[in-house]
């Protein structure tokens, strides 16, 4: 008992010895911290700004004449134009095909497969889970030869088919991850209790599991279409025909059509290409965040 008085002592003795010094460092290391964080955001935003502002501006004004000035104005008519170009809506629609088809047959894969890595043990199982893991770490551009000849063998080159499968098979390894975690948070006894009332496993799944997991779900599916939607080597790699090609391999085939160097035209369309991913991930960015969380903490 007699400790107790001396370690407060102590502890007041330490404090009036920080004094001052150690009010000032608690205030600066947030300051700092801040500084640091705001510092970082206008390097990652910059370029995106300046692509916008240049979208926005008449031809030859961004980068040869320099945007930045008072009688600048607000030019529409790049969007306007590649809005009636057949082209270019060819490859939006072509990657919105190959992203949400992927994007959602990987989720639905890694809803079944994360359910049975979270409930059930089985022999390899925590081997199959390292193998996963293993796979992570491999780049995409290795398996860009054997997709290829894979392609050409079955005839899916120039297909739909073949972009959806490899797209939902690139998501597999992370997707089962994060919803190993999810579901590994979701408490057991309400299956238990869903299986005294006499419910099977697919009912069980269906009707109380996965409305529970939507979250985590959700993020898989954000993450899976963001990474389609952005993928330039395999979409150049199995697809040649120009009416097949996504927007990001268009978009070179776009400007070959250009005539002379209309930066601001090409900057139009990078905006509009990059705009699905950052209007879906803000509609569903609560559920997409909560499913991160849930997936870190106990995966």
């Amino acid at each position: 008992m007699s400790t107790l008085p001396n370690i407060e002592a102590h502890s007041r003795a330490a404090s009036v010895q920080a004094g001052p010094s150690g009010r000032v460092r608690r205030r600066l290391e947030p300051l700092l911290l801040h500084t640091l964080l705001i510092i970082f955001c206008i390097i990652v935003l910059f370029p995106i700004g300046y692509v916008i502002l240049t979208s926005l501006a008449p031809s030859r004004t961004a980068l040869g004449r320099g945007f930045f000035n008072a009688e600048s104005q607000l030019f529409f008519g790049h969007y306007t134009r590649l809005l009636s170009n057949s082209r270019f809506l060819v490859y939006i629609l072509n990657s919105a095909i190959n992203s949400i088809g992927g994007a959602a047959l990987t989720t639905f894969c890694v809803a079944l497969a994360g359910y049975a890595f979270a409930r059930f043990r089985f022999r390899g199982r925590r081997a199959l889970l390292a193998f996963l893991l293993a796979l992570l770490m491999l780049p995409n551009l290795t398996n860009l030869i054997p997709l290829y000849k894979l392609a050409s063998d079955l005839q899916l080159r120039d297909t739909y088919l073949i972009m959806i499968l490899v797209y939902a098979s690139y998501g597999v390894p992370l997707g089962i991850w994060i919803m190993k975690g999810f579901f590994e948070s979701i408490p057991r006894e309400l299956e238990e209790a869903a299986a005294v009332d006499g419910a099977g496993l697919w009912t069980m799944l269906w009707r109380i599991i996965i409305p529970l997991a939507l979250p985590g779900l959700t993020s898989v599916m954000i993450i899976n279409f963001v990474y389609n939607w952005n993928d330039f080597l395999t979409a150049l790699i199995l697809l040649s025909s120009t009416a097949m090609k996504t927007a990001t391999v268009g978009l070179f085939d776009f400007q070959n059509q250009l005539s002379g160097n209309d930066n601001e035209l090409l900057a139009a369309a990078c905006v509009i290409i990059m705009l699905p991913g950052i209007l879906i991930f803000l509609v569903a960015r609560n559920a997409f965040l909560e499913g991160i969380a849930e997936g870190a903490v106990k995966g």
